[in-house]
């Protein structure tokens, strides 16, 4: 029985300490589309992402982390949080996200400039497509 136990705390273990790469779609300043990936890591509430803007050779990375746990969720959502992304033409975007369900989410962002970054997590680009333009103006509305 003990053994039994330790295996499953070390399964457990293993399981959320483990890292999660979900794809990324977005666009920023609803000009350039961006496409990357967040590797997520549950057991630490960090995320690593990187993106990439798809007709400039932009580049952008940085990390998240959770600020925010609502007390009890069983789909995930309510989740929320904050990061930076660095880009390599200088720009510095400020996000908040949210998450939707366990595996998908959102990010807004601005840059010192205050120009407009929106990324979606966890969906394929048809999915975060439709959601960025239909949902992501209500989501907008309310933090403006």
């Amino acid at each position: 029985m003990k053994r039994v136990m330790v295996l499953s705390v070390l399964f457990l273990w293993g399981l959320f300490s483990g890292c999660m790469k979900y794809p990324v779609v977005g666009s920023y300043y609803n000009k350039e589309v961006l496409i990357g990936t967040a590797d997520h890591r549950p057991f630490s509430g960090t995320s690593y992402f990187q993106i990439d803007g798809r007709s400039r050779k932009l580049h952008c990375e940085g990390n998240s982390y959770a600020t925010y746990a609502p007390l009890f969720t069983l789909s995930g959502a309510g989740y929320g949080g904050e990061g930076e992304l660095k880009c390599d033409d200088g720009r510095i975007f400020k996000v908040d996200w949210a998450a939707l369900s366990w595996g998908t989410g959102y990010a807004v962002g601005r840059d010192q400039h205050g120009d407009r970054l929106t990324v979606v997590y966890g969906m394929n680009e048809s999915d975060a497509e439709n959601f960025l333009q239909k949902e992501l103006p209500v989501i907008l509305k309310r933090r403006d």
